[in-house]
């Protein structure tokens, strides 16, 4: 018995291990590398919670949402993967950085950090992982695309297609005096017509907070404010008073200080701008080129049949 029972062991110890668990079903495989179809599901979950609340997608439309979004995942995975091949690195602080500037931006947004991430349906250490992802990428693109940069001649060319954005309009320099009622505006108009100094009179009693600098509402462009204020100012000349002017915010006396013409912005004065704008532009497409070659280049499989699996 003794003997059959140590054969018996041994022949147990022999047996082969269970065999490992199937890898869960990838939607594609990128060079090799497979994206899950779970992953794609957190991106189809992320779009249905979207800004504006819970976004319905009919059944029949899964697949075509799936596969342009499966599609975004693989331009990412092939980035991903030519940033690590370059030898690129994130760093913890850097993480750390992009974690801290969202938290910010959702507390001035009003929303508790916790609050937005389960929003988002993600994690810390989820959301860490797909920031260090986003920044490998980037460093990646923008190194690859550094190197573009708007001549002046483009620049030029830039400007001339966009001189709209170059456009100054009509603008108005006010004072203003803001009170509660008719009857104190028209003794306001009063006082000044009879020569008091509208600054003094806006620090007593103008309403409105611009009274503690005399009054002075500073440069505005037309239809920029109030249509109360454009029809009141810009048909008054330099040096003039309006009458009184009501609106929801009380009844105003305005002065005209000065008023500027629209006009265009000369190209040398905003050629800075119009070559950072230009060159920006031209990265963007070089960027799109170098994504177009990226993807040429690699061995990308996609499971068709993974879009029946997305809910």
């Amino acid at each position: 018995m003794a003997l059959v029972f140590v054969v018996s062991l041994s022949a147990a110890c022999r047996r082969a291990p269970p065999p490992p668990p199937p890898p869960p079903p990838a939607a594609a495989v990128v060079n090799g590398a497979p994206i899950p179809v779970s992953k794609l599901q957190l991106e189809l979950d992320r779009v249905r919670r979207g800004e504006e609340g819970d976004t319905q997608v009919a059944p029949q439309e899964l697949p075509k949402l799936g596969r342009a979004l499966l599609e975004g995942l693989i331009d990412r995975a092939i980035v991903m993967q030519r940033a690590k091949a370059a030898g690129l690195q994130v760093s913890e602080a850097e993480v750390q950085r992009a974690t801290d500037r969202l938290a910010d931006d959702a507390r001035k947004g009003g929303a508790a950090w916790n609050e937005q991430l389960v929003k988002a349906g993600q994690n810390p250490e989820q959301l860490s992982d797909e920031l260090r992802e986003a920044i490998l990428a980037a460093k990646y693109v923008a190194e690859e695309t550094s190197k573009e940069r708007a001549s002046p001649t483009e620049a030029r060319a830039w400007y001339d297609a966009h001189r709209a954005l170059f456009e100054d309009p009509e603008a108005a320099h006010c004072l203003q005096i803001v009170v509660r009622t008719p009857e104190e505006a028209k003794s306001v108009l009063d006082q000044l017509r009879a020569g008091a100094s509208f600054d003094k009179l806006a620090h007593q009693i103008s309403t409105s907070p611009d009274g503690r600098s005399g009054g002075d509402v500073g440069w505005f462009a037309k239809g920029t404010m109030p249509k109360v204020f454009d029809d009141a100012c810009f048909s008054l000349g330099t040096g003039k008073l309006s009458g009184v002017v009501a609106s929801p915010y009380g009844y105003h006396v305005f002065k005209m200080l000065g008023r500027r013409s629209a006009r265009l912005r000369i190209f040398k004065d905003v050629q800075a701008e119009a070559e950072r704008r230009a060159t920006a532009e031209k990265r963007a497409q070089a960027e799109r080129q170098l994504l177009q070659q990226l993807r040429a280049s690699a061995e990308v499989k996609i499971d068709e049949s993974s879009f029946a699996l997305l809910k």
